[in-house]
């Protein structure tokens, strides 16, 4: 099969690593890595087909893909646009939209929204991107590289969600990064830290305060101001909240009118439960049910499914919620 191009990918993590192999059937893929190790494992397991040793050695590539950790990717950004002019399109996956803001060149912003608890380039999957929203942005009013970029997204399986910077730090400050914030202060605030029982709801509400601490910090830099406001309307609704149940006043309205705005959730997400597995599914015909078939041929039995779309946090496409841990563990072994 004739390629579309080549594209280059610096940084060959969880993210990098998993857009080459998605990518490798319809683009030659060159990559970069700073860890020669990384470079060797990604060669031979025909991740890339090639290896960039400078910036300008992408000159030849339709785009060049940044996925270095947060923190570095404003200079690398630069760095490269830098060299490779304009000749080539440079992106990249970043989680937050608005440092890459008045940086000249031929730059389209990206933000996968999918990921999973692991690292590194042997944590890489094929489909990871699959049906997760990718956010893109125009920074400079770039219709056909966004076009470009747009095909990229979709040869990766991805589903292409254009914005700007702003609606983007906005959206992510209030449906990802205020709840990272939120989960890491209430387990300050709860836990001495040698609990032996903990009920599930407050491991439900904390799960993401196991995410790493450093990439938080960046991201709390970087979409500071956005981040703040969502909290202080956090602090403010939770302080009122206080106020009513010290005043002995009923709280059933104030409650009430939060469960209905989270149950219109339940079918873009569904509930929490202790025994969920994340299943990678290709997006084809008949995928879905092998899958159900299996479980259903072994008596296990399924609460809730979801196919996902935004898989932050999230290892797989197929959303699997068990009844109990005996069903949750035979089905772990028949899948894995």
């Amino acid at each position: 099969m004739d390629k579309c191009g080549k594209i280059g990918i610096i940084g060959l993590g969880l993210i990098g690593g998993s857009i080459a192999l998605a990518l490798r059937e319809k683009y030659d893929v060159k990559g970069m890595s700073r860890n020669p190790d990384t470079v060797k494992y990604a060669l031979d397991a025909g991740m890339i087909s090639s290896v960039a040793d400078t910036y300008s050695d992408f000159t030849d590539c339709v785009a060049v893909i940044v996925c270095t950790p947060l923190a570095l990717v404003e200079k690398t950004v630069k760095d490269v646009l830098a060299a490779v002019g304009d000749k080539t399109i440079v992106t990249d996956v970043g989680s937050v939209k608005g440092m890459l803001c008045g940086i000249k060149g031929r730059i389209i912003g990206g933000h996968p929204m999918a990921g999973t608890e692991q690292s590194g380039i042997r944590a890489a999957k094929e489909r990871l991107l699959e049906n997760a929203y990718y956010i893109l942005v125009d920074y400079n009013g770039n219709p056909g590289d966004l076009e470009v970029i747009r095909n990229v997204v979709l040869a990766c399986g991805a589903v292409p969600v254009v914005m700007t910077a702003e609606e983007h730090d906005r959206l992510v400050a209030k449906i990802s990064h205020l709840e990272h914030m939120a989960a890491y202060s209430l387990v300050s605030s709860a836990m001495t830290g040698d609990e032996e029982i903990v009920g599930s709801g407050f491991t439900d509400t904390t799960r993401i305060a196991s995410s790493d601490p450093s990439f938080w910090n960046t991201v709390a830099r970087l979409n500071r101001d956005n981040l703040v406001r969502e909290m202080d309307g956090y602090i403010a609704t939770l302080s009122s909240l206080r106020n009513d149940i010290a005043a002995g006043r009923d709280v059933t309205p104030v409650l009430a009118a939060a469960k209905e705005k989270r149950d219109k959730l339940r079918y873009k997400k569904r509930f929490m439960t202790d025994y969920v597995l994340y299943v990678d599914v290709p997006d084809c015909v008949g995928s879905i049910v092998g899958v159900l078939g299996k479980l259903a041929d072994a008596g296990i039995s399924i609460s809730n499914l979801t196919v996902m779309h935004s898989r932050e946090g999230a290892g797989g496409a197929l959303r699997l919620e068990l009844k109990d841990e005996q069903g949750y563990k035979k089905a772990k072994e028949i899948l894995a």
